[in-house]
């Protein structure tokens, strides 16, 4: 008797006791201090990572003194007439001493390279020297050589220009300058830098209208502007880039020194008299349909 109740206790003990919890999944270990930070860190360079800045401009278009006074700006790094395809760079190698230039070694070298090779060794070139720049705190930018690409040779297309020559996962930013092109085709003259047949306005204009079609989604400053009111050209240009602007700049761009420095001269940025020799051309540029296309494009008058 004693044990039967015993055993309807214990039944009566079970029935009522709560059912065995389920099994609870496993835990999984927390990531380690160490890892947190590195994940961290990468979130922060991802939503910081600084762009390659660009300046594209055809030769003697002013582009020189605006880079000068972007690279008057604090921690901008920038380089000069940057363009790794340049057909400008060809010659015969025995008129070529370059100790310094892998590039310019590679396609003087006794057996060549390739264009695929040297694009391939100017993004390991660039990347390199992109991660030091912002290691540094500084800003990388590329003054764009577009004359070697637009106004040199037979030939335009199919050769990509600089900003499609950069490492793909390197975000960029761009900006383009102008100058009236009676102006600018008047200086080429006189400097004898015209890399091109027929040597007329009208084809200058032609190659001009295809320089600014390859850079249809780039903001545009204006030369002419840029004299007029250099703080506020220049303010517009930072905003851009995404630099800082300093008005330190208009007593420091003089003392900057880049490659292509081939015009106006001086510590005064203001507006300057029309070359003679650009006044000379005023009545073929009116003639011109290429001309006549290009100036209304970019507002400049023909006169």
């Amino acid at each position: 008797m004693l044990a039967r109740t015993l055993r309807d206790a214990v039944d009566l003990l079970g029935a009522s006791a709560s059912p065995e919890p389920a099994a609870a999944e496993p835990v999984l270990p927390a990531p380690s201090l160490l890892q947190q930070c590195l994940e961290l860190c990468h979130t922060v360079k991802q939503r910081q990572m600084q762009p390659v800045r660009l300046v594209h401009h055809l030769a003697c278009s002013g582009g020189t003194l605006m880079c000068k006074c972007i690279a008057a700006l604090p921690n901008v790094q920038l380089l000069s007439e940057v363009d790794p395809l340049s057909p400008l760079a060809h010659g015969p190698s025995r008129a070529k001493f370059m100790p310094t230039d892998m590039i310019g070694l590679l396609r003087h070298s006794s057996r060549g390279g390739d264009d695929e090779l040297v694009v391939k060794l100017f993004r390991s070139s660039l990347q390199t020297l992109y991660e030091a720049t912002v290691s540094r705190g500084q800003y990388l930018l590329l003054r764009d050589h577009a004359h070697g690409h637009f106004c040199v040779g037979e030939k335009i297309e199919g050769r990509p220009a600089l900003r499609e020559l950069l490492p793909p996962e390197l975000p960029s930013l761009s900006l383009l300058t102008v100058r009236h092109p009676v102006d600018s085709f008047a200086s080429l003259r006189r400097n004898r830098w015209v890399h091109f047949q027929p040597d007329t306005v009208d084809e200058y204009a032609r190659r001009y209208q295809m320089f600014l079609d390859h850079h249809g989604d780039v903001p545009i400053v204006r030369y002419e502007d840029f004299v007029q009111d250099p703080a506020r050209e220049l303010t517009r240009i930072c905003g851009v880039l995404n630099l800082p602007m300093r008005e330190s700049f208009v007593d420091l761009f003089d003392a900057i020194e880049l490659s292509g420095d081939s015009g106006r001269s001086g510590s005064v940025i203001e507006a300057r008299s029309r070359q003679p020799e650009a006044d000379a051309l005023m009545s073929e540029a009116a003639r011109s349909e290429h001309m006549q296309a290009l100036c209304k494009r970019l507002d400049y008058p023909l006169s």
